[in-house]
């Protein structure tokens, strides 16, 4: 028996259409269900799997580096008059546009939430970043790397970089990325350093080859 463009042959009495494209329409609608239950079935064992293979880190104490209660620090820490702030924005690799605004005008909502979005602190991320440390004696600092150990974790990287002497925080780098059916990849580079520099780069490539590059810098004028 053979079907044309996926339809069954017309019975050939009109008393028994009904009977005959309902039989049709259940064994189709079977077929359907059973192929969407067992892509649910391997999805499922997928995601089980993945968890019992994640080791448990529940009698662990601490958490990773919170950006979050770091930035918050930095904030409450800070004393004296409104400082200058130099901002500067270069797209594209084209032209640079500088402004000059000051630390009590400064809309810090969109830089906060940048840096807030990247924090790994949360106990649900023990076990998903691989955490070296080394010194840099010609640098004099020690250095803090916690780095993702899966590519679709949305902070990859997280750098932190310390005075061998004073023991405070010289800068901190991120990176990131996000992945998108339809814009792409976007990879953003995020640095700090403390009452001197904050940098926000954004590299966007889409789904359908077009690109876009952005430098945002802030720079503290004390």
């Amino acid at each position: 028996m053979h079907f044309v463009n996926n339809h069954p042959p017309a019975p050939r009495h009109t008393t028994g259409v009904i009977k005959h494209y309902y039989l049709w329409a259940v064994k189709k609608l079977s077929i359907y269900t059973s192929c969407l239950i067992g892509l649910l079935a391997l999805l499922t064992v997928a995601s089980c799997k993945e968890k019992a293979n994640k080791e448990d880190f529940s009698k662990v104490k601490g958490n990773y580096f919170s950006i979050q209660q770091f930035a918050l620090d930095q904030w409450n820490n800070f004393s004296g008059p409104a400082c200058g702030i130099l901002k500067t924005v270069r797209k594209d690799g084209g032209k640079t546009d500088s402004s000059y605004t000051n630390s009590d005008s400064l809309d810090w909502a969109p830089i906060f939430k940048t840096f807030f979005e990247t924090d790994i602190s949360d106990r649900k991320y023990l076990g998903d970043y691989k955490f070296t440390q080394f010194d840099d004696n010609a640098d004099g600092t020690h250095n803090f790397f916690y780095e993702a150990t899966d590519d679709d974790l949305f902070t990859q990287k997280l750098l932190i970089t310390i005075d061998q002497q004073t023991s405070k925080v010289r800068g901190i780098y991120i990176e990131t990325l996000k992945k998108g059916f339809i814009k792409g990849e976007t990879i953003r580079k995020l640095y700090y350093s403390p009452y001197h520099t904050i940098q926000i780069s954004t590299d966007e490539q889409s789904t359908f080859g077009s690109k876009s590059f952005s430098v945002e810098q802030y720079d503290f004028l004390m």
